[in-house]
C-alpha cells in the first residue's frame, strides 16, 4: 500500500481551533501561516490551552492579509492586523519567541470572550510557534490503535493538533523513523522524535471540554514512560504538500 498524505491542517492561533486545508507551503521555517498569532495578558506572557481551554472553540480564519475570529456564540472579529510595539513571549520550555503586539478590534473582542484584558502577538517571520519543531506529522494507523483503549471510537485527529496525516504504515511506525529523511509532495522533512503528549489531547478540540482519557490510553498502549504520539520534523527542502501527494521515507 502506498504512502500518502490523508490530511493537512494549521493553527493561525495557537491554541485556537485547528484548521483542516487542502495543501501546505512550507518555508525554511516551518508551515506558512501556522501559528502566526500569539494570544498573552498584559505582560506578555503566554496564554496556553492547558490553563485557557475557552480558546479552543474560536475559529481563526487568516488569508495573509485579514484575520478573522468566529466565536461559540457566533459573533465574529475581523480586521487587518496592524503590528505595533515590539514584544517578546515565552514558550513552555523557557523559548523566547518575539514579535509585535496588535491591539484594536481583535484584541477587544478577545478579551470581552475570555473576561480579561489580552492582546494579539504576531510573531517575528523569522520565528516558528510550534512548541519544539516546525512540523509535525502522525499516521492515520496509530490514531486507530488508540480506539480500543478509549472507548473504541477513533479520537477526532485534531486534537493532537499535528500539521500532516499520512495512510498506508502501521501503527505507530512513523515513530521509528527518527533521524531519517520523508519526501511529501515537493517538500523534504527529517524526522527528529516522538512528541510527547500532554493534557491538552483529553479535550474535544470544538469544544475545549475535557471528554477523553488519551494520556491514560497512550501510556496503556505504549508504557507510562512512552506518553507520545506522532513526531516532530524539521524542513530540510521547503515546497508544497497536498492532501494525496505520495510519500516516501529514505
Amino acid at each position: 500500500m502506498p504512502i500518502t498524505v490523508s490530511g493537512l491542517a494549521l493553527a493561525p492561533v495557537k491554541g485556537m481551533r485547528l484548521c483542516c486545508v487542502p495543501e501546505l507551503e512550507l518555508d525554511g521555517r516551518g508551515v506558512v501561516g501556522d501559528r502566526t498569532f500569539l494570544v498573552v495578558d498584559a505582560e506578555h506572557k503566554l496564554l496556553t490551552t492547558s490553563r485557557n481551554p475557552k480558546l479552543m472553540p474560536v475559529r481563526p480564519e487568516w488569508d495573509g492579509e485579514t484575520l478573522r475570529l468566529r466565536f461559540p456564540d457566533g459573533a465574529v472579529a475581523e480586521e487587518a492586523p496592524e503590528p505595533g510595539a515590539k514584544a517578546v513571549t515565552q514558550l513552555y520550555d523557557g523559548r523566547e519567541l518575539p514579535g509585535r503586539l496588535v491591539n484594536g478590534a481583535l484584541a477587544e473582542a478577545l478579551s470581552d470572550y475570555l473576561g480579561r484584558s489580552v492582546a494579539l502577538l504576531q510573531r517575528d517571520a523569522d520565528q516558528f510557534a510550534t512548541d519544539d519543531f516546525p512540523v509535525s506529522l502522525m499516521s492515520e494507523a496509530s490514531l486507530r490503535a488508540l480506539a480500543p483503549a478509549i472507548g473504541d471510537d477513533v479520537p477526532d485527529g485534531r486534537r493532537f493538533r499535528m500539521n500532516v496525516r499520512i495512510d498506508g504504515v502501521e501503527a505507530w511506525e512513523e515513530h521509528g523513523w527518527t533521524g531519517r529523511s520523508i519526501t511529501v509532495g515537493e517538500a523534504v522533512l527529517r524526522v527528529d522524535d516522538p512528541v510527547p503528549r500532554c493534557v491538552i489531547t483529553t479535550r474535544d478540540p470544538d469544544s475545549g471540554r475535557r471528554d477523553a482519557p488519551v494520556l491514560k490510553a497512550l501510556a496503556q498502549l505504549r508504557g507510562k514512560d512512552d506518553v507520545t504520539f506522532g513526531v516532530w520534523c524539521e524542513v530540510a527542502r521547503p515546497g508544497r504538500i497536498r492532501r494525496g501527494d505520495p510519500i516516501s521515507v529514505a
